[in-house]
C-alpha cells in the first residue's frame, strides 16, 4: 500500500504506545496468542503482460544499462503514483543511490530527469551507499527513510537515515546522524538493518525494518519494529522478558503458527500497511523454486490483529518466479511494495537474473478476499 498513512483511531487497536507495548509484553510473557484462522484468504494475482513494468534506462547514466535498479517503493498521492527505487551505474552495484519516477496509471512511468535525487557524498554514516528508500508524504512535506553505509557495500549497511524535502525532486536534506542503527555484537540485527515501512499512527510512527548477522549469507533475516513520536528519534521494541542474546537488547516481531505459538518472523523483504481492515503484509521469501538460500522466489501475504504477531500465507502465493515466467526474473523476485485501490492490489517487485545485479521492476495485479467471519 506504499507508505502514505495517517491512521485513524483504529491504529494499533486504538491504544497509546505505552499500553500497546504493555500488551505485547504480556502476550510474549504468557503466550496468550489468538488461534490461527481455519479459513485462508483467497489470493488471485496475475503478472502484468508488459513486464518489466519499469526497466533500466539506456546508456551510461545512473540506473542505466551499465548498472541496476531494485527495491521499488510505491505510494499514491493526489492521483499520482510515485515510484522510488535504488540503483547504480556500476555492475558491482556500489555505490547505490535513490531516484524516482511518476505515473498516472501505475503502468506507464516517466523517469525524473535529474536522478538520482539522493546519493552518497563520501562523508558520514551514508558516505558510500544510500538505498532501500521508504517514502512518506505528509502535509506537503516528503520524508525518505533509507539504508545507509559508510563503506562500499553490496548490502544495506548498519544504519537507517532520513532525508526531508518539499518535493520528490528535492533538494533533500539528510539527518546528520543515523536514526536507527544495527545492534551490538551478538544481537539478532548486528550485521545489517534496512527499513521497509514507516506508518504514521495517532500515537506516533512505527518503522518495520529487517536485520540479521550477515546480508550476503543464508542466515536468518528477521523483522523488527521501532517506534517514534516525531519520526526522528526512534526506539527499538524490546521485550524485557528476553534477557539473553540475541534478543537481550531488542526483539523481532513474530509469526503465528498453526497451533497459535509464535516464532521470530523470517522473510527476505516486505511491505506493511494498516487500514480500517487491519494490518496486512506482502513479503518475499525463499521457496522450492529457489536455486540458492539467498534467492527469494515467492511473494506471500500476511495479516495481523496487533501489528506484531502475523499469520502468513504462502499457498496460494501472491506471485512466484514460475508464475512470472520471464527471463528478466529468472533467478529471483523480491522487495515487494503494494498500492491498494478498494479491492484491487497492485504489487511491484524486483526481478533479477543470475547475472550480478541484473535487476528490473515488475508488476502483478489481483485481489485478496478475506474469509467470512
Amino acid at each position: 500500500m506504499g507508505y502514505l498513512y495517517q491512521e485513524s483511531d483504529a491504529s494499533m487497536n486504538g491504544c497509546s504506545s505505552r499500553w500497546f507495548w504493555l500488551g505485547i509484553v504480556l502476550v510474549l510473557a504468557f503466550g496468550v496468542l489468538p488461534a490461527a484462522a481455519q479459513d485462508d484468504p483467497i489470493i488471485v494475482f496475475t503478472p502484468y503482460e508488459g513486464n518489466p513494468v519499469f526497466d533500466r534506462a539506456a546508456g551510461e547514466a545512473w540506473g542505466g544499462e551499465c548498472g541496476t535498479i531494485f527495491a521499488p517503493q510505491v505510494i499514491f498521492d493526489a492521483g499520482v503514483y510515485y515510484l522510488f527505487y535504488s540503483g547504480s551505474c556500476e555492475r558491482s552495484g556500489r555505490p547505490a543511490a535513490i531516484g524516482f519516477a511518476t505515473s498516472t496509471d501505475g503502468v506507464d512511468w516517466s523517469t525524473h530527469a535529474d536522478n538520482p535525487v539522493l546519493a552518497p557524498d563520501g562523508e558520514g554514516y551514508d558516505a558510500m551507499c544510500i538505498s532501500i528508500g521508504v517514502p512518506v508524504v505528509e502535509v506537503g512535506q516528503w520524508y525518505l527513510y533509507y539504508a545507509a553505509n559508510s563503506t562500499p557495500c553490496a548490502g544495506p549497511g548498519q544504519h537507517i537515515g532520513r532525508a526531508v524535502a518539499a518535493s520528490p525532486a528535492g533538494p533533500w536534506e539528510r539527518t546528520a546522524e543515523p536514526l536507527v542503527e544495527a545492534g551490538a555484537a551478538g544481537d539478532w540485527d548486528a550485521g545489517f538493518i534496512m527499513p521497509h515501512a514507516v506508518i504514521h499512527t495517532e500515537t506516533g510512527y512505527i518503522m518495520y525494518y529487517s536485520g540479521g548477522q550477515e546480508f550476503l549469507t543464508p542466515l536468518p533475516r528477521l523483522f523488527g519494529i521501532a517506534t517514534s513520536t516525531d519520526g526522528e528519534h526512534w526506539t527499538k521494541y524490546d521485550d524485557p522478558a528476553t534477557t539473553e542474546p540475541p534478543f537481550d537488547h531488542s526483539d523481532p516481531i513474530m509469526e503465528l503458527q498453526a497451533d497459535g505459538t509464535a516464532i521470530p518472523l523470517e522473510v527476505w523483504s516486505a511491505d506493511i500497511a494498516h487500514t480500517d481492515d487491519g494490518w496486512e503484509m506482502i513479503f518475499s521469501v525463499t521457496s522450492s523454486e529457489s536455486t540458492s538460500p539467498t534467492s527469494p522466489t515467492l511473494l506471500g501475504y500476511g495479516t495481523s490483529v496487533d501489528g506484531l504477531h502475523w499469520q502468513l500465507y504462502r499457498e496460494p502465493a501472491v506471485m512466484t518466479r514460475g508464475q512470472v515466467n520471464q527471463a528478466w526474473a529468472s533467478s529471483c523476485i523480491c522487495y515487494p511494495t503494494f498500492v491498494r485501490h478498494d479491492d484491487l492490489y497492485q504489487v511491484y517487485f524486483t526481478g533479477c537474473t543470475a547475472e550480478l545485479n541484473d535487476c528490473r521492476i515488475g508488476l502483478a495485479q489481483g485481489t485478496i478476499t478475506q474469509p467470512a467471519p
